[in-house]
């Protein structure tokens, strides 16, 4: 099994995530607006992260390199989206961003 993504990761997956992972992030935050337990979401969580860690093995097997870049360059600069923009435009290109079909 891979290792769950870092947070420098996560971060440089952000707008995959909200695209890739719409119908799973939209139900986990309907359920923690409803409930004041994380527990009462926990199948919701969990689907979210399961959806997360599929992306994260996508990315790591389609453009590994250029993910790789772009995350060490928002962990290196704090999180600093604005200082990375070339090596986001290049994991971009590499891994184009695609809107979820959910209907």
């Amino acid at each position: 099994m891979a290792r769950v993504p870092y947070s420098h990761e996560l971060y440089a997956m952000a707008r995959h995530l909200v695209f890739r992972c719409e119908k799973e992030h939209k139900s986990a935050v309907d359920c923690k607006g409803k409930h004041d337990w994380p527990s009462d979401c926990a199948p919701e969580s969990e689907a979210l992260v399961r959806a997360t860690n599929k992306l994260y093995k996508e990315v790591m097997e389609k453009a590994p390199e250029e993910f790789k870049e772009y995350a060490q360059c928002l962990d290196f600069y704090g999180l600093r989206f604005a200082r990375c923009r070339d090596k986001q435009k290049a994991f971009e290109a590499a891994f184009p961003i695609v809107q979820a079909s959910y209907q």
